[in-house]
């Protein structure tokens, strides 16, 4: 495992983003705008299976409009991921490595649970397991963002 981190640590790609006074704060910001739109979009489908909001579209319409936000916040968080993994893989490696899988690990959950769960719940007008799914939802989905903040502030 510690050869993954190394290639990319050593790559030009992770040089690079290291050595160059803007490009770091560029990726960063990519990743949060990408973090913003994933949390949501998966945020407004949650509130619409509690029921607290969005209540004259279906829920299987909700999740049929936030299917392109999904899916372009997650492009864009894994485009920028993998810069600023390659620009911090050494410290990531020596430091914060247990946070790192966490958050890798919440994040693939989370999206799975997404993908393989939740929204099929939603395209059958499931309410019952969809309030239940919204929960496991927010715990993976905030959870991993919590991590991957502790990789900066702890």
């Amino acid at each position: 495992m510690k050869a993954i981190f190394d290639f990319f640590g050593e790559s030009a790609l992770g040089v690079a983003i290291r050595n160059s006074r803007y490009a770091f704060p560029f990726v960063e910001m990519a990743h949060l705008l990408g973090l913003g739109m994933l949390l949501g979009s998966i945020l407004l489908l949650n509130i619409r299976f509690f029921g607290f909001g969005l209540k004259r579209e279906k829920v299987s319409e909700v999740a049929e409009d936030l299917v392109p936000w999904t899916r372009l916040s997650l492009i864009l968080m894994a485009i920028s991921g993998i810069g600023l993994f390659a620009s911090k893989a050494p410290d990531l490696w020596e430091q914060d490595r247990d946070y790192f899988y966490l958050k890798m690990s919440l994040l693939a959950l989370g999206t799975l649970f997404h993908y393989l769960i939740q929204v099929p719940l939603a395209r059958k007008e499931n309410m019952t397991a969809g309030k239940l799914a919204a929960v496991v939802s927010l715990i993976l989905w905030f959870g991993g963002a919590l991590a991957g903040l502790s990789l900066e502030f702890l």
